[in-house]
Formats: C-alpha cells, sequence, structure tokens
C-alpha cells in the first residue's frame, strides 16, 4: 500500500519491485505528504470499521485495496464524518464477491470475479484493477461520494471504457433478445427503426454536460420504452421504467395536471434522478458528473437485461 501510494498503481506488488522501492525511499519522511496520506486513512479506516466488521480484513491484498481506495477519498477533504458509510460499502462489496464467487459460472456480476482473480494471484496491475472496480462500484452503490473523488481519482474508475464495455454488450444483448423473441411471437422485442439505430450508435459515446445529457435520455427513451411498446406489459425493468421517468423530465410533461400529482411525480423523479447521479436534478449537476450518471444508468440497463427473459 506504501509503494503503491509512493510510485502509483502501476509499482510492481513482488518482493524485488518492492525491495527497489523501500531501498529508494531511505530518506522517506514521516511528515510527508504520502505519509499524512497515509495515516490519515488507516485512522479513517480505524473509525469506520468496528470489531466485527474489521474481521473480515483478513486478505493482505483486501486491505491494501481498502487503504488504497480511502487515500483517494480522504484528498478531497471532504471524508469527515463519513467514515462509517465508506466502510460499510467496502464490507458490503466483499459480501458480493462471496455471493458471485458461490455462484461460480452462474455469476451476475463478472466483475467481482475479476478484483477476485488479483486477490487470489498476483498478477500485473492487479493494484489498478482493483481501485477500478472499487471506484466504479462505489459510485455505483452512492453516487455522491464522486465529491470527495478529485478528477484524477475519476480517471482511474475507468468509467469512459466502461461505458463502452456496457454499451457494446447492451447492443449485443438486444440482439440476442429480439432473435428469442422472435422465434416465440414472430416479432422483435426491440422493434428497430432509425431512431434506434441512432440510439444504438450513439450509446458509448461519453455524456459531458447537461445538453448531451438530454441526447442521451433521447436515445435511451426510443431504445427501451418506444420500441419496446406494450410487449413487456407488467414485466417491465426497473431501469426500463427509471430512463422513461428520467426522459419525461426532461420533455416537462411533468408539469401537466393537478398541482398535487405534479409535485408527486416531481419527488419520483428526483428520487429515479438521485439514484444514478447523487443529487435530485440534473439542472444543477456540474458536467464532470453527468458521466457518472451514464455509467450508473448503462450499468443498470445492462445488469436488468441479463435477467431479462424473452
Amino acid at each position: 500500500m506504501a509503494a503503491i501510494e509512493i510510485d502509483g498503481l502501476e509499482v510492481g506488488l513482488r518482493y524485488d519491485d518492492l525491495r527497489a522501492v523501500f531501498e529508494s525511499q531511505s530518506q522517506f519522511s514521516s511528515s510527508s505528504n504520502v505519509a499524512h496520506r497515509i495515516k490519515a486513512a488507516l485512522d479513517f479506516v480505524d473509525i469506520g470499521f468496528d470489531e466485527e466488521t474489521g474481521r473480515q480484513l483478513r486478505n493482505r491484498t483486501i486491505v491494501q485495496s481498502l487503504i488504497s481506495l480511502m487515500c483517494r477519498l480522504i484528498q478531497s477533504g471532504k471524508t469527515n464524518g463519513h467514515e462509517q458509510r465508506a466502510c460499510k460499502f467496502f464490507a458490503n462489496f466483499l459480501d458480493e464477491i462471496n455471493k458471485q464467487v458461490e455462484l461460480g459460472q452462474r455469476a451476475t456480476d463478472l466483475e467481482y470475479l475479476e478484483f477476485q482473480r488479483t486477490v487470489n494471484a498476483n498478477i500485473k496491475g492487479g493494484a489498478r484493477i482493483r481501485q477500478r472496480i472499487l471506484l466504479r462500484k462505489l459510485l455505483a452503490s452512492d453516487p455522491t461520494f464522486a465529491e470527495m473523488l478529485d478528477p484524477t481519482a475519476v480517471v482511474e474508475t475507468g468509467l469512459k471504457s466502461a461505458i463502452v464495455d456496457d454499451a457494446t454488450e447492451i447492443i449485443t444483448r438486444i440482439g440476442q433478445l429480439n432473435e428469442q423473441y422472435s422465434a416465440q411471437h414472430g416479432e422483435d422485442l426491440f422493434k428497430a427503426t432509425n431512431r434506434t439505430a441512432q440510439a444504438q450508435a450513439n450509446l458509448g459515446k461519453t455524456v459531458e454536460n447537461f445538453d448531451q445529457y438530454k441526447s442521451f435520455m433521447d436515445d435511451l427513451y426510443f431504445l427501451f420504452r418506444e420500441s419496446v411498446g406494450n410487449r413487456l406489459e407488467g414485466r417491465v425493468p426497473e431501469s426500463f421504467g427509471d430512463v422513461n421517468s428520467l426522459r419525461t423530465d426532461l420533455q416537462h410533461d411533468v408539469d401537466h395536471g393537478e398541482k398535487q400529482k405534479v409535485r408527486t411525480k416531481k419527488r419520483k423523479t428526483g428520487e429515479v434522478f438521485t439514484k444514478y447521479a447523487g443529487a435530485p436534478s440534473p439542472a444543477g449537476l456540474a458536467p464532470d458528473r453527468f458521466i457518472v450518471v451514464q455509467a450508473n444508468l448503462l450499468g443498470a440497463l445492462k445488469q436488468d437485461l441479463r435477467q431479462l427473459k424473452p
């Protein structure tokens, strides 16, 4: 963990690599910025974990991953009072790894298996892989953590490449579901149009501002609401419904009707957006946070498509 904080995530973690780092740091100062950051991360974890949850930290690679994650969070200076919340996320993350490993080939989220693979074997780049997965899962579980991450840490999430990967899988699964549904019902589940073709082409393009977010939601609406019609009546995945709510809010249709119903709709759309963004409205969101919203939405759609039966 100390070597990573000194030389970065690409540092080798085998004995000879670590020895070279330690020998080069013979003049390392306990009052240096790195030393203060490590101490602060250790104090943060000490507060966040109680004796019972701390028993989960039995593996040195797991401990390294935890402290490296907390080092990224505390750099913002906004983490006071959030120790238990951050450590609860990590404890839940470890629980989910165990569940996915037990599922084996039936695992529903391969990122947890990839994380565990780097724990079992000291592979090159393992620390970066673990950091990327942890940061992505952190922002997916609670997007408000984005406020505690500087731009460098957000880059470490690999969100741009993850968005491309998720978009590719979503398009592939739509095609597979169409084939299966057509074999049973004689028509596609996701009806292809010029608009849906355009939407699929845009799906992996990074959203970086409010206007791009509006276009992105239009694309999702035509792909997961308009093209499906009533063919999923009674079993619409949650993420599909969320897309409809968020796009309706942008179209201002929510403003029409009785005042009480309008307030209810606005509260609902605010809750939906908060789930993906950690903020109640896209209008007031910082531009660098839209990529988090996009990644979380695509991640949710991908998971629901994996579970969807034609």
